[in-house]
């Protein structure tokens, strides 16, 4: 058959399919002639029959006569004419397009491997761009198939190249970005992804909004590479490589500004697509920004006073339109100020707080959940630091309309939840912080507040009126913290004095007494609020901390009044204690009360005095959670100096069952810490004399 026979015959098109595939299939023996005897012939005939596959009625007859697998393995063998390989993938890539069954005999042929090659030949590229995208898309199994046989390492090459493999596969780019994304959902193999990938697509991408370019494929261009960049910005390994590149981090914090402009050119107009997969794209950027910051080497490459930085403090204190920008860097700055010298640097120098509070003061009904979750988060990080926290209290953000307006926020439970994390760590061994809290006349921002009401009582009622459990156990930690400070303090209380008393050293003291005991009359719920810490059984640490700090309390006749009102109303509370000194758990408070006798009683606390002079004398120790295997012996003694100074000092306040359980609990706890001292002793090793 000659080349005008072939046109003509695709030009006369038999109306069933069986008869084109016949006529296909004589086809098929001319050109496998011709190509058996190297014939001059073939290149022409193989062009018409090019021509031919670009109509779609003719796509399957040309995988059924079984031409498809004649060129596949043309293709296959490498050693044909330029021309003709050129032809035969234009057959391969028009049979394919829209016909699933056609590419997989592409797959089952076994000739991707050869196909992806021909992107590294400066001829051919132009030609195998788009017939590898018209095998793969939509065609999961030819994605795996070409990502294995090392499509991203060609496609690499051709955007970073600045030789002529970029400018013969120009007038098919578009395609070349679109293959990034079919197989960018491929697992992750290094041998396959080049290191500098991420990098190249936003090189690439802020090129496409490059001012110099006359670019109309802006729209589709920029979010295409950015999106495939950032996908592969997950794997840990791409994100090390990336930011070891010089210039990454502010390569990327400027393709994150071009996503999020307002007036952006990424837009056609109102079109809601757009808008909405803009702003995916933007959510995807503050994803990946904090994946990157925190990795310790983003903190290397970005200290305060680099440029990155400075951006993103930049970006903090930007117009609330620019809310993606504000979230993002309040999530990497967080994560700059995981350590306490950035942390410290950032509140005390650069006052980076002050931009963050005034973020905060916006009805947060109104602010978006995303920028209130990481300027709390933020936040909760630079209040970590001992010095860092007075400045943050009275810098506004204990104000009414600041976090305790979002403690009323019933709204969003995860903001209400981190604006109470926050309040927790700024109470931490601050006691500037816990008289901002305690003390009403520090709190009169509403007139409409009762004049003896605290933040801390706002803090109790969101305790008993929260659903989310994680919620209930902040509030119930920040009352924890609070008694824990006021205990710690000489003299007991003294947290809740003015700033500047003028009073003797005695009076003082008497002062810092009375005002504990008012608060603690006026702060009725905070027993119940400290049990609840020691009946949940899902965190040890937390029911640690609270043995530590009742502990502390009963060492004072104020704090030991509360803890005996916790202790009678909720009996619960000495099972738990019975476990924690002992190490076994108990019947469970419903447990019947045993009758004790006034005169068996006084012979077991006289028992019991001996084995508290054994003991000597403990003191409340805090719970380090790093060292869980030291917890239970820490539990055990934090637990019989509480159960020892109530049997000494208020045994008479004690209902009968618990006087009788914590009589119990003393002997055997007592037993079991001196048994492990005598056991030290005698493994110690011999000190020698010498």
């Amino acid at each position: 058959m000659t080349p005008d026979e072939i046109e003509e015959l695709f030009h006369n098109i038999p109306e069933d399919e069986e008869s084109k595939i016949q006529m296909l299939k004589q086809i098929r023996g001319t050109v496998k002639k011709l190509q058996e005897t190297n014939s001059p012939e073939l290149e022409a005939l193989v062009e018409k029959i090019g021509d031919g596959s670009r109509q779609e009625r003719w796509r399957i007859p040309l995988g059924e006569s079984g031409l498809l697998d004649f060129f596949l393995t043309l293709a296959k063998g490498g050693d044909q004419d330029v021309a003709v390989t050129a032809h035969a993938l234009r057959i391969i890539g028009n049979t394919c397009a829209d016909q699933d069954e056609n590419r997989q005999r592409v797959v089952e042929s076994g000739c991707l491997p050869r196909l992806v090659a021909m992107l590294g030949h400066g001829t051919l590229v132009r030609f195998a761009v788009p017939v590898l995208f018209n095998i793969c898309v939509d065609y999961e199994p030819a994605q795996t198939a070409a990502y294995k046989a090392g499509l991203t390492i060609y496609l690499v090459d051709i955007i970073s190249s600045k030789r002529r493999l970029r400018e013969e596969a120009a007038p098919y780019i578009s395609f070349v970005y679109k293959l990034f994304g079919l197989v960018v959902t491929q697992e992750f193999e290094p041998d396959l992804v080049p290191l500098i990938t991420p990098f190249c697509l936003l090189t690439e991408a802020r090129t496409s909004v490059s001012p110099s370019l006359d670019s109309s494929d802006d729209v589709e261009v920029f979010p295409e590479l950015s999106s495939v960049a950032l996908t592969y910005l997950s794997s840990k390994q791409l994100q090390e490589s990336f930011l070891e590149a010089p210039g990454a981090v502010s390569l990327f914090l400027e393709a994150f500004q071009t996503a999020a402009k307002e007036d952006s050119s990424l837009l056609r107009g109102d079109d809601a697509e757009d808008q909405a997969q803009l702003k995916q794209l933007q959510l995807a950027f503050t994803e990946t920004l904090a994946d990157l910051s925190a990795n310790p080497q983003f903190v290397e490459t970005c200290p305060l006073d680099s440029e990155p930085a400075s951006l993103l403090l930049h970006w903090v204190s930007l117009p609330a339109h620019q809310m993606p920008l504000q979230a993002a860097a309040c999530l990497a700055l967080g994560n700059i100020a995981r350590s306490d010298t950035p942390s410290i640097a950032l509140v005390q120098n650069i006052s980076v707080h002050k931009a963050l509070i005034a973020i905060l003061s916006s009805d947060p009904s109104a602010t978006d959940a995303q920028l209130l979750h990481s300027v709390l988060s933020f936040l909760k990080n630079l209040s970590i630091p001992a010095s860092n926290k007075p400045i943050l209290g009275h810098a506004g953000l204990l104000d009414h309309h600041v976090l305790p307006r979002i403690w009323d926020l019933d709204t969003q439970p995860q903001i209400q939840f981190d604006a109470v994390s926050l309040a927790r760590l700024l109470l931490v061994n601050c006691p500037t912080i816990v008289r901002r809290v305690c003390v009403p006349s520090l709190n009169a921002d509403s007139l409409s507040s009762p004049p003896n009401r605290t933040l801390l009582h706002q803090l109790m009622d969101l305790h008993r009126k929260a659903d989310q459990e994680p919620t209930k156990m902040e509030t119930a930690r920040a009352v924890a913290n609070v008694c824990r400070v006021l205990h710690s303090d000489k003299p007991v209380g003294s947290s809740l004095l003015p700033e500047s008393p003028s009073l003797s050293s005695s009076s003082s003291e008497e002062e810092a007494r009375s005002l504990l005991q008012d608060f603690y009359s006026t702060h009725h719920a905070l027993a119940d609020i400290l049990v609840y810490l020691g009946l949940q059984t899902k965190f040890p640490v937390l029911r640690s901390e609270l043995w530590f700090v009742l502990a502390l309390m009963v060492q004072s006749a104020e704090g030991a009044a509360v803890v005996i009102q916790a202790i009678n109303e909720r009996p619960q509370i000495v099972n738990a204690l019975e476990e924690g000194v002992t190490g076994e758990k108990m019947l469970g408070a419903d447990r019947a009360p045993q009758d004790v006798g006034s005169s068996n009683l006084s012979a077991g606390l006289d028992d019991l005095s001996a084995i508290g002079s054994a003991l000597g004398q403990l003191e409340p120790q805090q719970v380090d959670p790093a060292k869980t295997a030291t917890m239970a012996k820490v539990d055990r003694e934090n637990g019989l100096v509480l159960i020892a100074e109530l049997l000494k000092r208020y045994p008479n306040d004690l209902n009968p069952s618990a006087k009788s359980t914590f009589s119990r609990i003393l002997k055997a706890g007592g037993e079991l810490v001196l048994g492990n001292r005598n056991e030290k002793a005698q493994t110690s090793d011999p000190i020698s004399g010498q």
